[in-house]
């Protein structure tokens, strides 16, 4: 970010301006991925990691609004947000403000001046007030050609998001494929997540839908876990904890984890 811009503004300011492109989202069910924090954090340029922090302060301070809500295109609810009365007070002056600042941008190969709003009234794709003050904030000259651009570079952004939560998905279910984490596990996928920069609700995310597929083949995990308990004989105090952990998480019944025991135990006909 160009501090010495005329466009320069302070953190809150940049997410309040990209939300007053978004009118009546109270009145929506499903709202769309826009108001989701990854898109969040690319418009307003913020990294993703510092962003949940910003928002919290300002949902506190009555600017936002924060609700889990149903997402275009995504199968769980998600945090998402909107601007309050508040929120949108501010938010509208400092949009007019910013609308009057004239900026040099080229056009077809000739350099003119235009305010912010002039630039939005020309060009040919929809981009919101805040895309155009982000990228005329960090250049000397900004290209309008390059502006109109920005619908790819954004998808290249979320596309590179994508590529990591996947990474992230696969070690979460590598760590419980076998139905339980262990220590070691939890902590090489915690650094991961913090390489990869997924947040705590994303990590929470993922991790439901990671055991709910696990889930699927419950009494096998079990079998699985008791099978390697009783390998050196009969099971520890201390394994017997870890199995009863296990069977509450998996939801079985005590019953039913007694005759998987008593089935491993059998000698081989």
């Amino acid at each position: 970010m160009n501090t010495d811009s005329p466009l320069a503004l302070p953190t809150e300011d940049r997410i309040l301006l990209y939300f007053s492109d978004f009118r009546n989202m109270e009145e929506r069910y499903v709202l769309p991925q826009a108001l989701t924090q990854k898109a969040i954090a690319f418009a307003a340029g913020i990294q993703r990691k510092h962003l949940s922090r910003y928002l919290d302060e300002m949902t506190r301070d009555g600017y936002l609004v924060e609700m889990k809500a149903h997402i275009e295109g995504e199968k769980q609810r998600m945090l998402a947000y909107y601007l309050a009365p508040r929120g949108w007070e501010r938010a509208v002056a400092i949009k007019e403000r910013l609308s009057k600042i004239k900026v040099p941008v080229v056009i077809a190969g000739v350099a003119k001046d235009m305010t912010i709003q002039e630039i939005d009234s020309v060009t040919s794709v929809h981009l919101t007030f805040s895309d155009i003050v982000r990228e005329a904030m960090n250049v000397d000259k900004l290209d309008l050609e390059y502006l109109e651009g920005i619908d790819e570079r954004r998808k290249r952004a979320m596309d590179e998001r994508v590529k990591r939560l996947e990474d992230y998905t696969r070690a979460v279910m590598t760590a419980w494929k076998d139905g339980r984490v262990t220590a070691t596990e939890r902590l090489l996928v915690e650094q991961l997540r913090e390489n990869l920069g997924i947040s705590r609700e994303e990590q929470d995310r993922i991790e439901s839908q990671v055991i709910e597929e696990v889930l699927e083949d419950r009494t096998g995990i079990y079998r699985a876990v008791a099978e390697e308990a009783l390998e050196d004989g009969p099971i520890t105090e201390d394994e017997r904890e870890l199995l009863e952990a296990l069977r509450k998480k998996l939801g079985l019944s005590a019953r039913d984890c007694r005759e998987i025991e008593a089935e491993i135990g059998k000698p081989a006909s």
